[in-house]
Formats: structure tokens, sequence, C-alpha cells
């Protein structure tokens, strides 16, 4: 692979690896297409590596760092150099939507990668729900905040990809804490169980509402519960703890869930009274 203008020559290779990478970021680069048509059977860390190898520039900027293979085909790898953090990442295009679309925000949270490794260190040590641990994982990534940032995209001809280079300063980055409360892990419980109620898996959202209860002995969780029970039509089975509820239904505020659980009573009370013998 060579650098797309005649500027980068024997001067760039004198220069240190940011400056190298600048240089790329305002040049551009290019695959050798023979390369490119060569490694379309290949994965996405197979054509990031080679893409990398190919160019001594980028060689030396990630020199020693490890190419990690990410979900839906593609590969990133990070490097910190003097101050400044650099991503290289790869990705498949499809369709007609434009490779920066996806290369520029993809690239962006690769510059995050310290920051991520500890959080997902985190994630396995203290979350063994796979759906809990993907709910908090977006909020986490949604809350990282990248300043000053160099963007550059630029499609493999006969590769099917696109890669992306990007830089910013260290002190332009800043993520949201890398440390999980069990706050957070309760609030994430909840939103994937309310998720679950709201695609009408009620049978689902009722044990996720149980377990809940019986950690934080929160009476609207409660609540919830009993709903999704009647709503599964496990009348019999709501019924009984609705018992246990009413002993705490004085302890819940929320007037609009209040409202769901007595309209929720009422069709199932008008339900097993239509079924009665």
């Amino acid at each position: 692979m060579r650098v797309v203008t005649a500027v980068l020559t024997s001067r760039l290779r004198r220069l240190p690896a940011y400056l190298l990478a600048t240089g790329l970021l305002v040049t551009g680069f290019s695959m050798d297409p023979a390369l490119a048509s060569g490694s379309q059977g290949g994965g996405a860390v197979e054509l990031l590596a080679e893409f990398r190898d190919s160019d001594d520039q980028l060689s030396s900027l990630f020199e020693g760092a490890g190419i990690h293979a990410d979900m839906g085909g593609r590969a990133s790898i990070f490097a910190q150099r003097d101050g400044v953090r650099y991503a290289l990442v790869i990705f498949p295009i499809r369709g007609s939507i434009r490779a920066e679309r996806i290369g520029k925000p993809y690239c962006r949270g690769r510059l995050l990668t310290p920051e991520r490794a500890r959080y997902e260190t985190e994630l396995s040590q203290k979350v063994s729900d796979r759906l809990v641990s993907v709910h908090l994982f977006k909020i986490w990534q949604s809350r990282g905040q990248i300043g000053s940032t160099e963007v550059r995209t630029q499609n493999l001809a006969g590769a099917g990809h696109a890669v992306s280079l990007c830089r910013a300063p260290e002190d332009e980055v800043k993520s949201a804490p890398t440390v999980i409360g069990e706050a957070d892990i309760t609030a994430a419980r909840i939103a994937v169980a309310d998720a679950s109620f709201q695609t009408e898996d009620f049978a689902t959202a009722a044990r996720r509402y149980r377990d809940l209860y019986e950690d934080t002995n929160d009476a609207a969780i409660l609540v919830k519960e009993v709903i999704s029970m009647l709503q599964a039509g496990d009348l019999d089975a709501g019924f009984e703890r609705d018992e246990v509820l009413q002993n705490r239904l004085e302890e819940v505020a929320d007037a609009d869930l209040l409202e769901r659980y007595e309209d929720a009573m009422s069709k199932a009370v008008n339900a097993y009274l239509s079924a009665a013998p």
C-alpha cells in the first residue's frame, strides 16, 4: 500500500509517528488493488492487519498494538503516542450508506479503548446477565465525550470494506466512570425488565421483576410483577402474588403505576369470572 500523494515520501519517514498519522489524515491513504482482492476471503482482523503492515507509517504508529475483532465483521486497533490517541478501524460497506457515517463514530468510539477495557472488565466481574450488560455498556458508551478529532475515511477498492483513521489529543478524551455501582446495575435490570414488558413478553418480565423484588424489596417492583403475571394470563399465580402486594400498596407513590395495576386487576377478575363454570 502506498500513500496517495507524493508529498509523503522519505521526508515523512523521518518524522515521529504522530506526525506521520497527521500526514495520512491530511493526504489520505489507499490499498494496493492486488492486496485488496486477495483479502476478500479473509476476516476483518486479517484485512486490517494487512492494511496496517503494508504501510511503514501505519506500522510504526501502531507498533505493538493488538487488533480487536468487533461485532458486525469489523476490526479496530488503538495506539497512544506523545499525548495523542489514534485508532484505525475497518468495516464492511453495504448498500448505499456513505462510509463516513459508519467510520467516523466507530473510529471515535475506539479512542476510548483503554477505558472500555476497564469497563468491560467491571461488567464481566459484576454482571452475568447478557442483556443487562449490553444495556449498561450502551449507556456508558453514550456518556463518553471526545472533543477535537481528526478523522479520515477511505473505501478500499475491491475489498468490500472501508477504513477510518482518527486521532484526538489525550486531554480531549473523557469517558464516563468505569466503576459500576449497585444502583447502576439495578436501574439496568429494571430497564431490561420493562423492555420485556413493552414487547409483551410478560412471563419473562414477571420473572425479572420477581428477582428484582427479592433483591430490592421495592414495593413498586412487586406491583410490576403482579401486573406482568396477570398480563401473561397466569391469573391464579397473579392473584396469589397480589395477596403479598396488598400489605404494601400504600408504599407505592407512582399514580400511573397504580392506575395500570387497577386496570390489569379489573380485567383479570373479569376474565377469571367469565371462565368460571
